[in-house]
Protein backbone atom coordinates (compact mmCIF):
# COMPACT_ATOMS: atom_id res chain seq x y z
CA UNK A 1 0.00 0.00 0.00
CA UNK A 2 1.40 3.55 -0.51
CA UNK A 3 2.32 6.12 1.47
CA UNK A 4 0.33 9.37 1.72
CA UNK A 5 2.63 12.43 1.26
CA UNK A 6 0.51 15.42 2.41
CA UNK A 7 2.06 19.04 1.17
CA UNK A 8 -0.27 22.52 1.42
CA UNK A 9 -0.85 24.56 -1.60
CA UNK A 10 -2.50 27.96 -2.49
CA UNK A 11 -4.16 28.22 -5.68
CA UNK A 12 -2.82 31.17 -7.75
CA UNK A 13 -4.35 33.26 -10.39
CA UNK A 14 -1.58 34.67 -12.12
CA UNK A 15 0.09 33.00 -15.15
CA UNK A 16 2.48 33.46 -17.31
CA UNK A 17 6.41 32.86 -17.17
CA UNK A 18 6.87 36.28 -15.50
CA UNK A 19 4.99 35.59 -12.74
CA UNK A 20 6.43 31.92 -12.32
CA UNK A 21 9.91 33.85 -12.55
CA UNK A 22 8.64 35.54 -9.58
CA UNK A 23 7.18 32.31 -7.25
CA UNK A 24 10.45 30.60 -7.59
CA UNK A 25 12.51 34.04 -6.49
CA UNK A 26 10.33 33.86 -3.43
CA UNK A 27 11.48 30.17 -2.73
CA UNK A 28 7.99 28.52 -4.07
CA UNK A 29 7.21 25.96 -7.07
CA UNK A 30 4.80 26.87 -9.36
CA UNK A 31 2.70 23.77 -10.29
CA UNK A 32 -0.72 22.32 -12.15
CA UNK A 33 -3.49 19.87 -10.94
CA UNK A 34 -5.09 17.92 -13.67
CA UNK A 35 -8.99 16.49 -12.86
CA UNK A 36 -11.40 14.48 -14.03
CA UNK A 37 -12.75 16.21 -16.97
CA UNK A 38 -12.33 19.84 -15.31
CA UNK A 39 -9.91 22.60 -16.04
CA UNK A 40 -6.06 22.55 -14.58
CA UNK A 41 -5.88 24.19 -11.79
CA UNK A 42 -2.42 26.33 -11.27
CA UNK A 43 -1.34 25.76 -7.65
CA UNK A 44 1.81 27.24 -5.86
CA UNK A 45 3.85 25.15 -3.26
CA UNK A 46 7.13 25.84 -1.45
CA UNK A 47 10.46 24.33 -2.67
CA UNK A 48 10.86 22.15 0.54
CA UNK A 49 7.05 20.54 -0.06
CA UNK A 50 8.20 20.25 -3.37
CA UNK A 51 11.53 18.25 -2.49
CA UNK A 52 8.95 15.67 -0.71
CA UNK A 53 7.34 14.68 -3.88
CA UNK A 54 10.51 14.18 -6.22
CA UNK A 55 10.79 10.15 -6.69
CA UNK A 56 7.48 9.56 -4.93
CA UNK A 57 5.54 6.64 -6.73
CA UNK A 58 2.59 7.04 -3.53
CA UNK A 59 -0.38 9.15 -3.20
CA UNK A 60 0.32 13.10 -2.76
CA UNK A 61 -2.34 14.83 -0.87
CA UNK A 62 -3.00 18.71 -1.75
CA UNK A 63 -4.25 20.42 1.18
CA UNK A 64 -5.68 24.05 -0.10
CA UNK A 65 -4.88 26.86 1.65
CA UNK A 66 -8.69 27.47 1.45
CA UNK A 67 -9.67 24.23 3.45
CA UNK A 68 -10.38 21.30 0.69
CA UNK A 69 -8.12 19.30 -0.36
CA UNK A 70 -7.76 17.04 -3.76
CA UNK A 71 -5.97 13.54 -3.53
CA UNK A 72 -3.43 13.34 -6.76
CA UNK A 73 -0.38 11.34 -8.09
CA UNK A 74 2.56 13.22 -9.46
CA UNK A 75 2.57 13.13 -13.03
CA UNK A 76 6.02 15.10 -13.98
CA UNK A 77 8.45 17.35 -12.26
CA UNK A 78 10.47 19.81 -14.18
CA UNK A 79 13.70 20.34 -13.18
CA UNK A 80 15.86 22.97 -14.06
CA UNK A 81 18.73 22.30 -16.89
CA UNK A 82 21.46 23.86 -14.82
CA UNK A 83 20.52 25.04 -11.14
CA UNK A 84 19.50 22.33 -8.92
CA UNK A 85 15.90 22.14 -7.80
CA UNK A 86 12.71 22.11 -9.37
CA UNK A 87 11.05 24.38 -11.34
CA UNK A 88 7.52 23.26 -11.97
CA UNK A 89 5.56 20.06 -10.92
CA UNK A 90 2.30 18.44 -12.39
CA UNK A 91 -0.54 16.41 -10.38
CA UNK A 92 -2.91 14.28 -11.79
CA UNK A 93 -6.37 13.96 -9.41
CA UNK A 94 -7.55 10.47 -8.80
CA UNK A 95 -10.43 8.97 -7.46
CA UNK A 96 -10.23 6.26 -5.00
CA UNK A 97 -12.53 3.99 -6.49
CA UNK A 98 -11.22 3.85 -9.90
CA UNK A 99 -7.61 2.42 -11.21
CA UNK A 100 -4.89 4.35 -11.95
CA UNK A 101 -1.62 3.44 -14.15
CA UNK A 102 1.62 4.35 -12.02
CA UNK A 103 5.01 4.67 -12.93
CA UNK A 104 6.95 2.60 -9.45
CA UNK A 105 10.12 1.63 -9.33
CA UNK A 106 11.41 -1.79 -8.96
CA UNK A 107 14.40 -3.10 -5.86
CA UNK A 108 16.31 -5.37 -5.97
CA UNK A 109 16.70 -7.95 -2.49
CA UNK A 110 18.89 -11.00 -1.75
CA UNK A 111 22.19 -12.48 -3.30
CA UNK A 112 21.38 -14.18 -6.62
CA UNK A 113 23.05 -17.89 -6.91
CA UNK A 114 24.39 -17.16 -10.10
CA UNK A 115 26.42 -14.16 -8.66
CA UNK A 116 28.09 -17.25 -6.94
CA UNK A 117 29.57 -18.82 -9.65
CA UNK A 118 31.15 -15.68 -11.37
CA UNK A 119 28.02 -14.02 -12.63
CA UNK A 120 27.65 -10.19 -12.28
CA UNK A 121 23.62 -9.22 -11.69
CA UNK A 122 22.03 -6.33 -14.07
CA UNK A 123 19.30 -4.47 -13.61
CA UNK A 124 17.72 -4.07 -17.19
CA UNK A 125 14.28 -2.33 -16.08
CA UNK A 126 14.57 0.03 -13.24
CA UNK A 127 11.01 1.05 -13.46
CA UNK A 128 7.50 -1.07 -13.82
CA UNK A 129 4.28 0.58 -15.20
CA UNK A 130 1.59 -0.98 -13.13
CA UNK A 131 -2.12 -0.33 -12.92
CA UNK A 132 -4.32 -0.65 -9.38
CA UNK A 133 -6.46 1.36 -7.11
CA UNK A 134 -4.84 4.58 -5.23
CA UNK A 135 -5.25 3.14 -2.40
CA UNK A 136 -3.44 0.08 -3.13
CA UNK A 137 -0.44 1.81 -5.52
CA UNK A 138 2.68 0.45 -4.15
CA UNK A 139 5.44 2.80 -3.50
CA UNK A 140 8.26 0.45 -4.89
CA UNK A 141 8.52 -2.99 -6.27
CA UNK A 142 10.58 -5.41 -4.56
CA UNK A 143 12.05 -8.10 -6.24
CA UNK A 144 13.96 -11.19 -4.13
CA UNK A 145 16.79 -12.46 -7.19
CA UNK A 146 18.18 -15.00 -4.75
CA UNK A 147 16.71 -17.96 -6.98
CA UNK A 148 18.13 -16.46 -10.28
CA UNK A 149 21.40 -18.33 -11.83
CA UNK A 150 24.11 -17.97 -13.91
CA UNK A 151 22.73 -17.02 -17.54
CA UNK A 152 19.24 -16.67 -16.53
CA UNK A 153 16.66 -13.81 -16.70
CA UNK A 154 13.81 -12.69 -14.36
CA UNK A 155 11.12 -11.31 -16.49
CA UNK A 156 7.65 -8.91 -15.73
CA UNK A 157 5.68 -11.75 -15.41
CA UNK A 158 7.73 -13.61 -13.16
CA UNK A 159 7.39 -10.69 -10.83
CA UNK A 160 5.01 -11.15 -7.46
CA UNK A 161 2.81 -8.13 -7.11
CA UNK A 162 0.56 -7.20 -4.58
CA UNK A 163 -2.45 -8.17 -4.07
CA UNK A 164 -4.65 -5.42 -6.05
CA UNK A 165 -1.97 -4.56 -8.52
CA UNK A 166 -1.65 -5.71 -11.87
CA UNK A 167 1.42 -5.02 -14.87
CA UNK A 168 0.90 -2.88 -17.34
CA UNK A 169 4.53 -3.05 -19.06
CA UNK A 170 5.01 -6.12 -21.27
CA UNK A 171 5.66 -9.34 -19.87
CA UNK A 172 8.18 -10.16 -21.89
CA UNK A 173 10.46 -7.77 -20.59
CA UNK A 174 13.50 -8.16 -18.51
CA UNK A 175 13.81 -6.68 -14.84
CA UNK A 176 17.13 -8.71 -14.08
CA UNK A 177 19.44 -11.19 -15.20
CA UNK A 178 22.76 -12.59 -13.94
CA UNK A 179 25.32 -12.41 -16.98
CA UNK A 180 29.12 -13.72 -17.15
CA UNK A 181 31.51 -11.00 -16.64
CA UNK A 182 32.41 -8.57 -19.42
CA UNK A 183 36.34 -9.29 -20.43
CA UNK A 184 38.15 -6.31 -21.47
CA UNK A 185 40.10 -6.28 -24.71
CA UNK A 186 43.44 -6.55 -24.74
CA UNK A 187 44.88 -3.40 -25.82
CA UNK A 188 46.49 -3.27 -29.33
CA UNK A 189 50.13 -2.33 -29.60
CA UNK A 190 51.22 0.72 -30.94
CA UNK A 191 52.28 0.91 -34.52
CA UNK A 192 56.23 1.22 -33.86
CA UNK A 193 55.86 -1.86 -31.41
CA UNK A 194 53.78 -3.34 -33.77
CA UNK A 195 56.71 -2.95 -36.48
CA UNK A 196 59.49 -3.73 -34.78
CA UNK A 197 57.23 -7.26 -33.53
CA UNK A 198 56.97 -7.77 -37.09
CA UNK A 199 60.62 -7.11 -37.98
CA UNK A 200 62.06 -9.21 -35.93
CA UNK A 201 60.19 -12.34 -36.14
CA UNK A 202 60.92 -11.88 -40.34
CA UNK A 203 64.67 -11.56 -39.31
CA UNK A 204 67.28 -14.09 -40.57
CA UNK A 205 68.00 -16.72 -37.23
CA UNK A 206 71.99 -15.30 -37.76
CA UNK A 207 70.55 -12.06 -37.03
CA UNK A 208 68.34 -13.39 -34.29
CA UNK A 209 71.33 -14.96 -32.59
Amino acid sequence: MSKTVSISVTKRDDLGSSNARRIRRAGNVPAVVYGHGQEASAITLTAADASKVIGHAGLVELAFAEGASKMTIVKSVQHHPINPGVVHVDFQEVKMDEKIVSTVPVVSVGEAAGTKQGGQLEQVLMELQVESLPADMPEEIVVDVTELGFEKALHVKDIVLPEGVTAVSEADLIVFHVRAPKQEAEPEAAPAEAEEGAAAADAPEAEKK
